[in-house]
């Protein structure tokens, strides 16, 4: 049985982890003539035959001191290894309006359980409402299909869930808004994703927003935009009766209206192929690897791609200021669209600082009070 201690530091009892998660340094006994030499590099499990400089490692894990993770002592006996716990309040999350007249773009976080961890954002198109019945319907719909479920697989769950809020909020339209044709034109891109026990991440997604992970300092996509005229959409496409024709700057739409694949709505476009049937994936993070998982919708990847958002955020002290510096940086790129991120820490947040030490952090200066977030 774990007995967990507590130190009394002053104030308040600080928690001290079970021996076997603590720091050993196994070093040889210095001789009496000469001092130790320093350490420039210490061991960590996880980069094996690579040397970190200037960095804190643990035997079984390891994160930075730039940001506070807590550690989850349930799940690091269960992995043998440190596994942090994702807290809410350590989760940066950012929606700009920019130059457009309202702003589409939705972000959810949501606990589905003790476990699970519900991260998504949404980027509307054709007005708002298809994009506020996803944020209000969605982790609703996603538990009640969990709490049903007996084998507990999370991309079946996913999957499941994607299609039957595509499938009720086509009802909704159907049945509020039967007359109105803007209605069965309004959709949305999603990509969520669940992160159970801080290992294991799935992600789904339809259309073009995006899932990045920064893994060892580099960037690693999780998602593939859903474009119409990739091989596999646009043959299910022709399929179905519907054309990708392009558009007057030469990018290739559905039907000369939509410019994604997949989504969630554009009922008026379902018969010709565009589906809310998403992509799924599962990944398991590696905290000593992992820095961190950030969404974004594409006012932020059409003017940065996925290397320099990765670059930019690394070299950031948290996720919220992540996310003002990444938004800062697409406005003063040129994007006019809404930009949105959702950036979650991992266990190596801040250890690749290094990587990112080429961008140009001019956007700290200026000022972001004036500016529409929410």
């Amino acid at each position: 049985m774990v007995i967990q201690r507590f130190i009394l530091s002053g104030r308040s009892a600080v928690f001290r982890p079970p021996d076997f998660l603590l720091r050993r340094a196994f070093r040889s006994s210095p001789s009496s003539s000469s001092p130790p030499p320093p350490a420039s590099y210490l061991s960590d499990p996880e980069n094996r035959g690579k040397r970190q400089p200037g960095t804190n490692f643990d035997q079984l894990g390891s994160w930075q001191n730039r940001l506070e993770l807590s550690v989850n002592i349930e799940e690091s006996i269960k992995h043998g290894r440190l596994i942090p716990s994702i807290r809410l309040e350590s989760i940066g999350q950012l929606s700009l309006q920019g130059r457009r007249p309202e702003n589409e773009d939705r972000i959810l976080v949501e606990p589905l359980s003790d476990q699970i961890l519900l991260l998504a954002i949404f980027d509307g198109h054709g007005g708002s409402l298809a994009v506020d019945y996803c944020q209000a319907h969605f982790a609703e719909q996603l538990k009640g299909i969990l709490e049903k479920q007996e084998d507990g697989g999370l991309q079946g769950a996913l999957r499941q869930a994607f299609c039957d809020v595509n499938h009720n909020f086509t009802r909704f339209v159907k049945n509020n808004f039967h007359r109105d044709e803007a209605a069965l034109m309004s959709g949305t891109t999603a990509t969520v994703c669940l992160l159970r026990s801080g290992t294991e991440l799935v992600i789904g997604h339809v259309g073009d927003s995006r899932a990045t992970l920064c893994r060892e300092g580099q960037s690693l996509r999780l998602t593939t935009d859903h474009e119409p005229d990739l091989p596999e959409e646009r043959e299910r496409i022709q399929e179905s009766g519907g054309k990708v024709l392009m558009s007057s700057l030469g990018k290739p739409r559905v039907m000369g209206r939509l410019d994604m694949s997949r989504s969630i709505g554009d009922i008026d476009l379902k018969q010709y192929g565009v589906t809310a049937e998403p992509d799924i994936r599962s990944i398991q993070i590696k905290h000593g690897r992992d820095a961190f998982l950030v969404l974004t919708t594409d006012g932020i990847h059409r003017v940065l791609n996925s290397t320099e958002v990765v670059s930019l955020l690394s070299s950031c002290r948290d996720p919220p200021e992540a996310c003002r510096m990444l938004l800062d940086q697409a406005l003063m790129f040129g994007s006019e669209d809404n930009c949105t991120a959702l950036v979650v820490p991992f266990g190596a947040w801040g250890k690749f600082a290094a990587s990112g030490g080429n961008v140009v952090r001019f956007a700290l200066s200026r000022s972001l009070s004036s500016r529409n977030y929410v």
